[in-house]
């Protein structure tokens, strides 16, 4: 009867212990999304939009042709309208949406965005990638002046 009861002991603590494991490997996600939403609204945020391209995965970097003329873009706002859930189906994703304004320099217009953010977690790297598109900020090619004399 002891023995049984050892057992049922032991039994019970691995059943309490389980759910504590995915708790603490949620909360190391949720930690670990808070950061890469930090860095990813810093750079936005400061301008600095050729960084905020090191947030996708290796994989999407290959394939990307980053746009001529983002540093004639400075960012004027940047304002979480829906903040970040993780899936409850997929533990893996989590969805943000933002709203961006900010001013072409050398027009000065101030031009407005939404940016529906997709991000993925990878369980090996232990890190959060943006899996969705940039920000497609509008950047127009200067237009050239020819010579009245022509």
């Amino acid at each position: 009867m002891l023995r049984f009861f050892k057992c049922c002991l032991t039994l019970s603590m691995v059943v309490m212990l389980l759910p504590g494991c995915q708790v603490i490997e949620t909360k190391e996600q949720q930690n670990t999304l808070d950061k890469a939403l930090r860095t990813y609204e810093t750079a936005i945020r400061w301008s600095y939009l050729r960084q905020a391209y090191s947030l996708k995965k290796p994989e999407q970097l290959k394939d990307i042709e980053i746009p001529q003329g983002l540093e004639n873009i400075k960012v004027t706002q940047y304002e979480v309208l829906k903040p970040a859930i993780i899936d409850s189906a997929k533990n893996d994703i989590a969805r943000q949406v933002v709203f961006i304004s900010y001013v072409e320099q050398d027009r000065q217009q101030e031009k407005t965005l939404t940016d529906h953010q997709l991000w993925e977690y990878d369980k090996n790297a232990k890190r959060w990638y943006l899996i969705s598109e940039m920000p497609a900020f509008i950047t127009i090619p200067k237009m050239r002046v020819l010579p009245l004399d022509r």
